[in-house]
């Protein structure tokens, strides 16, 4: 035999024992390095939302998702241009995930929102997100049990949580539960041309004897002192009413003490201060009338803010409560129809239809929204270059000591379209106010006999 077979067997078996010594090392290492990398992962899973935000955008995670969302802001909403901006926004700063939009209008006869939400529901297949209304809207959604009750989020985010108004949330529940979270809402106030008062030295009519004051030297100008229409004066009945009998009367449909504030109507029309043609001019026509700069005040809702916003002479503030009535200072009307809705199936399924709905309803980004018209469901600063008017607006809703829903949501509408209409007859001497009150009790009880 070969005496180098030994030696080389023992080479062999050398060279064995190294590369075996070798192929653990490396075994070893690529153990180590996919534990720290297993460890890093799961430490940016565990990690809150807060702490590991881009923005306002939320938490951001490697996974690819598409949230269903919906909303009215679509076709001719003034709304839905700013809509279209925060989500293209979110999605560039999330680019794991895709808004597929599928947002519809929802006004006047056009409305393809509730039947698109009430099919889906049907079919056991909701959108991810939703804003969509409360009230007996609302009730199809919960009784389907297919979205969540917020409670439990608000709770575990105390410092979201409190960034809402107190008086808001309310709106948004069904048996004590925050079934939806508030966003944007309606208000009714009272607008005036700081201007026109200041040029006839007159007090700005933040107590109800200024706005008589000014009614009284106006009407001997050119200066109409409120223009708002007696053929349909919804906003004025609905914020003197408030401010004549209080929160609690107003929502006492037809109450007696309701007579009060319809007998100011009669004060204001015998001292001139509305247009002259008052019973029939439409509501239209005097905003126009306001807007112009020929009156000094008008009774009017958020809606029309956008068309007056520009002049910086315009205020809006809670109608005043005349001396010895029952109101009750800085209450106004406000409802917020609308809200926040999370399938269950999106919660279950990742955070990420959480931290959209916390993207749109952070202050930043709510506060865009407000620029162009409502009330912000939360506390928000309104931007440097805010409108005075919407600023004012803002403050008179953040400061508002009650919210109350307008007339029309506690009474038919027809039994509050007459009651708004004929007005003018007490106005007229045709009829009192308690007259005209018992008309409409009537009315109401024919509606529910039957």
């Amino acid at each position: 035999m070969d005496e180098r077979v030994p030696i080389i067997n023992m080479i062999w078996r050398r060279e064995i024992f190294i590369m075996k010594k070798k192929c653990m090392a490396w075994i070893t290492m690529a153990v180590m390095l996919g534990a720290a990398s297993i460890s890093g992962c799961s430490s940016k899973t565990e990690t809150p939302a807060s702490e590991n935000q881009s923005g306002a955008a939320g938490e951001k995670s490697v996974k690819k998702e598409n949230l269903r969302v919906i909303t009215f802001f679509a076709g001719s909403d003034q709304w839905a241009p700013t809509w279209q901006e925060v989500i293209k926004e979110y999605m560039e700063a999330n680019p794991n995930i895709t808004i597929s939009d599928e947002s519809v209008p929802t006004a006047g006869n056009n409305d393809m929102f509730r039947p698109k939400m009430n099919a889906d529901i049907a079919a056991g297949t909701p959108v991810d997100v939703a804003l969509y209304f409360n009230g007996s809207d609302a009730e199809p959604l919960y009784e389907s049990g297919l979205y969540v009750s917020w409670d439990q989020y608000l709770e575990e985010d105390s410092e979201w949580a409190s960034s809402f108004r107190s008086t808001v949330m309310p709106s948004g529940q069904i048996n004590n539960e925050q079934f939806n979270i508030p966003y944007i809402g309606s208000f009714e106030g009272l607008c005036y041309n700081q201007k026109i008062f200041d040029e006839y030295g007159l007090e700005y009519p933040t107590t109800w004897d200024n706005i008589i004051k000014a009614c009284e030297v106006l009407a001997d100008t050119d200066i109409i002192p409120i223009s708002n229409s007696l053929l349909s004066p919804t906003c004025q009945l609905e914020t003197m009413l408030l401010a004549q009998v209080g929160p609690e009367n107003q929502k006492k449909p037809l109450d007696a003490s309701w007579a009060g504030a319809i007998d100011q109507f009669k004060t204001l029309y015998d001292l001139g201060a509305f247009p002259a043609d008052a019973a029939t001019i439409s509501d239209a026509d005097s905003r126009i009338i306001f807007q112009d700069g020929r009156a000094a005040m008008t009774f009017t809702g958020s809606w029309v803010l956008n068309t007056l916003k520009e002049n910086q002479d315009m205020r809006m503030i809670a109608v005043p409560v005349p001396e010895g009535a029952q109101g009750q200072e800085g209450a106004i009307i406000s409802v917020f129809g609308s809200g926040w809705y999370m399938s269950k199936a999106a919660a279950e399924r990742s955070d990420a239809a959480l931290n959209f709905v916390k993207y749109m309803c952070s202050p930043e980004i709510l506060a865009r929204f407000i620029e162009v018209g409502g009330t912000p469901a939360m506390n928000i600063e309104m931007p440097e270059e805010a409108e005075a008017l919407l600023v004012s607006a803002n403050e008179m809703t953040a400061n508002a000591t009650a919210m109350n829903p307008p007339i029309d949501t506690m009474i038919p509408r027809e039994v509050f379209n007459n009651l708004a209409k004929k007005l003018i007859y007490v106005c007229e001497g045709e009829m009192t106010a308690d007259e005209l009150l018992e008309e409409c009790r009537t009315a109401l009880s024919n509606i529910k006999a039957n």
